[in-house]
């Protein structure tokens, strides 16, 4: 079962973000509520998908996103203020604040069929034969 984890500091938040991974048949890990938890989380637990908020508890949560770098584990910035993600961070998936439930299970699906696509396989023609 796919694990996404939820890092979210404001408690109805975290549980709506819950419920809304876990009624789409997800299995949720955390909320976690600062990097610190994150982080030693993250030591211990696979993920395959994060849905980060930008400010948990008045820190950043970007040496969180670095972790996930490392891990090779893709993420969803969640914002109310997208002006707080950095340049090297523009180019990630962002759901602001407030979002539709569906808007951001169609960004999760995004995000999990991208990294499920292996690299460098060719893509099938129209009569679903592949090249070569």
């Amino acid at each position: 079962m796919t694990r996404i984890l939820v890092v979210e500091d404001e408690n109805f938040l975290a549980m709506e973000l819950t419920w809304i991974v876990e009624d789409a048949g997800y299995s949720v890990v955390g909320p976690e509520r600062s990097v610190a938890e994150t982080s030693k989380m993250l030591a211990w637990n696979k993920v395959d998908l994060a849905l980060l908020d930008i400010n948990i508890g008045g820190e950043m949560v970007f040496p969180v996103s670095k972790m996930l770098d490392t891990l090779g584990v893709p993420f969803v910035f969640i914002t109310s203020n997208s002006a707080l993600v950095p340049a090297e961070y523009r180019h990630r998936p962002l759901m602001t604040k407030p979002f539709r439930p569906q808007a951001l299970l169609a960004l999760i699906l995004r995000v999990l069929a991208e990294r499920a696509e292996p690299l460098g396989t060719p893509e099938p023609s129209p009569t679903g034969d592949r090249p070569g």
